[in-house]
């Protein structure tokens, strides 16, 4: 046997174990994710089975108030609804309502997502929705602002129609001393729209998934290497 293909041999030997090494890391990792990711899970749905907290002014710690079962008493602030667009229902186009609720006895306000309603047929057009006058009470669950900052074009939103609500661009456009969580509407309202929010599944699931397949990945270059060696 040749120096050249005693190398050869060797360089090829090399990448099949770091490969086989890289797979293992990535299934170790999503492993890691599954773990942390589906304890997080539980203990989201832990806070939404207890007793549902009354959102206040004072509440303003984040990580107390997010993914909790929550109700809030105030009035709506009709003139200051936003509709958040491309939200598609059973394949019909349409758009998340987003009013702020006034908190009673306060200045400040939570911001509501109420539901779905449909887009209608002129765009330039915009969906009517009942706001109901006086005091009320609402339930729901609370839930972060959008934190995503990659766009190919960041533009501030403009009228009523925003493509993304984030926290500082709604404090800052809107005026409004909000609350550092939306709060995700349920039950009926009489309002017409739509709070089909679906059933929330377990993270942990998808990264196992995940895992097995880098393991796989791993077994077919080990497998490689082998059939490799055995033709020599």
């Amino acid at each position: 046997m040749s120096i050249s293909s005693l190398k050869s041999g060797a360089l090829r030997w090399l990448l099949v174990i770091v490969l086989i090494l890289v797979c293992l890391g990535m299934a170790r990792l999503q492993l890691w994710r599954a773990e942390t990711r589906g304890e997080r899970f539980e203990r989201e749905q832990a806070a939404l089975m207890s007793t549902p907290i009354s959102l206040s002014a004072q509440l303003r710690d984040r990580e107390k108030l997010l993914d909790r079962a929550a109700t809030a008493r105030g009035h709506w602030l009709p003139a200051d609804t936003l509709f958040l667009d491309n939200k598609i229902h059973r394949s019909h186009p349409g758009y998340h309502v987003l009013t702020p609720l006034q908190l009673s006895g306060s200045k400040s306000v939570v911001l509501v997502n109420r539901g779905w309603v449909a887009s209608p047929r002129l765009r330039s057009d915009l969906p009517s929705v009942s706001s109901p006058p006086g005091e009320i009470e609402i339930s729901g669950v609370t839930r972060s602002y959008e934190t995503r900052t990659f766009e190919l074009q960041q533009t501030p939103p403009q009228g009523k129609v925003w493509q993304h609500v984030r926290e500082v661009e709604y404090r800052q456009i809107s005026g409004l001393d909000a609350l550092p969580v939306i709060l995700l509407q349920t039950g009926a309202d009489g309002d017409g729209l739509i709070r089909d929010w679906g059933t929330p599944e377990n993270p942990a699931a998808k990264h196992y998934g995940y895992a097995v397949m880098w393991l796989v990945f791993a077994l077919m270059a080990a497998a490689y290497g082998l059939l490799a060696w055995r033709k020599k």
